[in-house]
């Protein structure tokens, strides 16, 4: 804050995928924290029962790390906090206004919300911090290094679970449902969206299953499919991700050849982090087996953890997409923003590769240490036969 010589720290959580105000708060109740630079942090938040859970004997005794917490319309209240610290003149970093983040591409802050902010404080100066912030959050502690492997160890046995389940005649909805279970016993969750699965050798989408939302039958596994999964364990709010790929024989030799792309890119990638290098030399040197054979890429092969602030490129060859897959929003996305990578930070190395209509995806969660990558994942880095 005093780098950026900001008075106040604006932070948005509300219902993003990073929920960022828990970074402040330790807590998520779809808030906002206005923290001044000199003086205590208030936290906001739009409804009463989302801080009634203080109140039973089952919570006394827990250390909540703010203590002025205020109900009332998002923006009116930020506007008010804001004024009775007499910030109503200064430069405030705000955090959500433009995130950038996985699905949140123009930020998480309702329209009519910063409406009523700017118009309630003519005076003051508002600059976006979402990417100064993110990149502050990155480097984790050494407590935040423990969670992140435990975090990464729920997520190897929900790959070891998916991984005994997949078999013919099994149906997408147990397997979700299985390593759900896994992730929430461990105590985690899901950040949105939760739990990616695909089922087909020929389904390059990536998405939730469609019946999670339509309702309806899920899919069978059959003889000659291929499964996968971008499983997204979260806890004590440090979230890792695992993809998984499960082919089931007859495989033919595409999905093998893409298996060994894919492979190629994850040790790359697991060889060349290092503290020093910048992420784009990351994503470049990722990208070269993708380059060489001449497969093209759907998902980034590389991106942050806690926060997903820097992905790598999207679309790598995408001008080879077949034209049963071309639409007029098919296009590469460039590399947004840059760091040199320190130790302490937490990246996913997902690699995929596709050809024609047929597409692999595998990887796991790595940390930086002092000397190179740390591994956090094995089952997921490896493509998998069944049969």
């Amino acid at each position: 804050m005093e780098t950026l010589d900001l008075a106040a720290l604006v932070v948005f959580g509300l219902r993003g995928k990073e929920r960022f105000e828990g970074y402040l708060s330790n807590e998520s109740i779809e808030g906002v924290v206005v923290l001044p630079l000199r003086g205590d942090p208030t936290y906001i938040t739009w409804t009463h029962h989302r801080i009634t859970r203080r109140f039973p004997a089952n919570m006394r005794g827990v250390d909540f790390w703010i203590e002025d917490v205020r109900v009332g319309p998002t923006g009116q209240t930020v506007a008010a906090v804001l004024k009775d610290g007499r910030l109503g003149a200064a430069r405030i970093g705000v955090v959500g206004l433009d995130s950038k983040a996985p699905g949140e591409m123009e930020g998480i802050i309702p329209y009519r919300t910063w409406a009523t902010v700017l118009e309630a404080l003519p005076g003051a100066t508002f600059a976006d911090v979402s990417l100064e912030f993110s990149k502050a959050i990155l480097v984790k502690s050494p407590e935040e290094q423990q969670i992140v492997r435990h975090c990464a160890a729920i997520g190897e046995s929900a790959c070891r679970v998916m991984l005994d389940m997949v078999r013919p005649g099994v149906r997408e909805r147990d397997i979700y449902a299985a390593i759900m279970e896994v992730i929430h016993k461990a105590g985690a969750t899901t950040p949105p969206p939760n739990l990616i699965i695909s089922v087909g050798a020929d389904d390059v989408g990536w998405a939730p299953p469609f019946w999670t939302y339509w309702g309806g039958d899920s899919r069978t596994i059959r003889e000659g499919d291929l499964v996968q999964a971008e499983i997204m364990p979260a806890y004590a709010g440090l979230e890792t991700q695992q993809q998984m790929s499960i082919a089931i024989e007859p495989v033919p030799m595409v999905l093998r050849d893409l298996a060994t792309i894919a492979r190629r890119s994850y040790e790359i990638g697991r060889d060349t982090a290092r503290p020093g290098i910048s992420f784009q030399e990351l994503d470049e040197a990722m990208a070269q087996p993708a380059q060489d054979s001449g497969a093209w890429t759907l998902t980034p092969l590389v991106h942050t953890l806690t926060p997903t602030a820097l992905v790598g490129r999207i679309g790598i060859n995408i001008d080879k997409v077949p034209a049963l897959l071309q639409h007029d929003g098919l296009r590469p996305v460039p590399l947004l923003n840059d760091i040199v990578l320190a130790p302490g930070q937490v990246f996913a190395l997902e690699p995929d590769a596709s050809r024609d209509n047929h597409r692999v995806n595998l990887g796991g969660t790595i940390l930086i240490g002092d000397d190179g990558a740390i591994e956090l994942n094995a089952i997921a880095t490896n493509f998998h036969i069944i049969g």
